[in-house]
């Protein structure tokens, strides 16, 4: 009996785990009393426990699964379980066999264009250090400039402009005009379901097998992009559109087609997801106004140059004043203003619920320094607009270099330098090769990597085979990881001093030249040594007799 204490008191537990649970659905509340009433029953006749043990054990085990069912069903999870055996393990090693010798193949043209593409950057930055034009005061830009490359600074300014949402019939607009304003956006949320995934992997005691078990979870978030899709792994649980058709409707603009989304890593935030998604904020609901008096002393800013360079126009977004928000909106009775200045559906103090939805005002100001080395060129007019405020605008150079002396000419491409902040000519050079050299590296690094994952995927077959070992695995996985280390290296540094020798024959040429000198001088020296090390030696010449004589031994005479 003192054996059955234990399974006894499981059983008691499991009983009042069972009666505290919370409520289920109506078959799930019957099951759980037919259950609950075996096991007390199973209590109460513990006594004759030894005549049922095993028919009781297996009514337990019962009970355990199907709490664990509805547990992970109230907690919202769901697993799945993929095994893949040694015989399935052979097969993925002869895919990334086969990728592993594309990346061998593929990442020395990669590393190639990388040089190529440097060297080309470099002379562009050089034609800007060379051709373009000092406009001292950007205020009275001349016409002796219009089509040369120029630098300038100055103020990015609208001076008096106002700036508002320019569709008609648009009741998300604000209040009142902005001043002040370079760019004015409205951001939709809403509230949505999405599956998060975490991964646990157990190999094989012997051979090379693995069983993967994914566990995806629920997690509710903010979302630029829009009502989501049903949950892969969820098909009982579904997103709330909300109000977002009705706040398209509300925009004055009909939704377009959603972009196919891209496939992206798994676990990424929403927001997240929606900035390297690039997520378009001129579509509905979503708005974006940029004014057309930018300017930057005498030129003129293109609502285009301001939407390309966002790191430099785009960079401090400001909430809008609560002022110039509406409080509430006719059409649209279920948004309230909250204390952010926010319009949503949420009730103050209560969480977010699955299909609500908020807007968000934001604007960039103006008054901000800005750096241009630009082709200067002339504004058309407007038809709209009609003369354009600002005579000249600027644009992108198109790069044509010429080599010996003219007779040979290279087009570059065009090129612009735009940068936040008061930079001269000389500063916006050197930042411009720093970026470039920076970004070379960088390249250089990727490539250098998937060489040394080409070689390493290339030997997987040979590392699953080992892994059907336990302790042969991790040694020749250790192995072939150094192998493949050393191999990608030399390849790496092969490809990148061929391509150098290509790009630069000069200066390789230079470098070679210097270290074949010293190459020499030291092949020089060392075969002096040699041949001083093989000269016979001498015998030796006997000292005189007189020099081993004692002082005594010798006569003094003196003259």
């Amino acid at each position: 009996m003192a054996i059955l204490r234990p399974t006894k008191l499981t059983l008691l537990l499991a009983a009042l785990a069972l009666s505290s649970a919370n409520t289920v659905s109506d078959s799930g509340q019957s099951r759980q009393s037919h259950m609950r009433s075996k096991i007390v029953q199973g209590v109460k006749n513990a006594d004759n426990i030894h005549d049922h043990t095993k028919s009781l054990l297996d009514e337990a085990e019962e009970f355990i699964d199907f709490e664990v069912e509805l547990l992970q069903r109230r907690l919202q999870v769901a697993t799945e379980t993929n095994r893949c055996n040694t015989w399935c393990k052979f097969k993925e090693s002869i895919g990334l066999t086969i990728i592993g010798l594309l990346l061998i193949c593929i990442s020395p043209c990669l590393m190639w264009k990388n040089e190529g593409r440097h060297v080309r950057e470099l002379r562009r930055i050089d034609f800007c250090k060379n051709k373009a034009v000092v406009i001292n005061n950007s205020d009275i830009p001349t016409d002796d400039n219009t089509g040369n490359l120029v630098h300038f600074v100055g103020r990015v300014s609208v001076d008096d402009d106002t700036l508002e949402f320019n569709n008609s019939g648009d009741s998300l607009n604000i209040s009142s005009p902005l001043t002040k304003a370079l760019v004015i956006k409205r951001t939709c949320s809403i509230y949505q379901k999405f599956e998060q995934s975490s991964q646990q992997t157990k190999n094989d005691m012997i051979g090379a097998g693995q069983t993967t078990t994914t566990t995806f979870t629920i997690k509710e978030d903010w979302t630029p992009m829009g009502p989501q899709s049903t949950l892969e792994h969820f098909p009982n649980e579904f997103n709330s559109r909300g109000i977002w058709d009705e706040l398209v409707s509300a925009s004055g603009q009909s939704e377009s087609p959603a972009p196919t989304p891209s496939k992206l890593p798994p676990n990424l935030p929403p927001q997240m997801a929606a900035l390297l998604q690039q997520v378009d904020l001129t579509r509905a609901p979503h708005a974006m106004s940029v004014s057309k008096a930018a300017h930057v002393g005498g030129f003129g800013l293109s609502s285009d140059i301001i939407m390309s360079e966002k790191a430099v126009f785009q960079s401090e977004w400001m909430p809008l004043p609560a002022d110039l928000i509406p409080d509430h909106i006719e059409s649209l009775p279920e948004l309230r203003k909250d204390r952010y200045g926010n319009l949503t559906t949420v009730e103050e103090g209560d969480p977010p619920q699955n299909g609500d939805v908020k807007i968000s005002y934001e604007y960039i100001a103006d008054g901000f320094d800005a750096s241009f080395i630009v082709q200067q060129v002339l504004l058309d007019n407007d038809p709209e607009a009609g003369v354009p405020d600002h005579k000249f605008g600027v644009d992108k150079q198109h790069v044509i270099d010429e080599k010996c002396c003219g007779k040979i000419t290279d087009d570059l491409g065009v090129i612009w330098m735009v940068r936040a902040g008061r930079h001269d000519l000389k500063e916006m050079i050197f930042m411009a090769k720093e970026d470039e050299k920076a970004l070379t590296k960088m390249l250089r690094v990727v490539c250098w990597i998937l060489l040394v994952a080409g070689w390493m995927m290339l030997f997987s077959i040979i590392t699953t085979l080992l892994s059907t070992l336990p302790l042969l695995g991790a040694l020749g996985g250790a192995a072939f990881f150094v192998v493949a280390l050393i191999a990608g290296t030399v390849c790496c540094c092969a490809v990148t001093a061929v391509a150098y020798f290509r790009y630069r024959p000069l200066i390789t040429s230079i470098i070679l030249a210097i270290a074949g000198g010293i190459a020499g001088i030291i092949i020089w020296r060392l075969n002096d040594a040699g041949a001083a090390s093989v000269t016979p030696t001498m015998a030796p010449v006997p000292m005189p007799k007189f020099f081993m004589e004692g002082p005594e031994d010798v006569v003094m005479e003196y003259y």
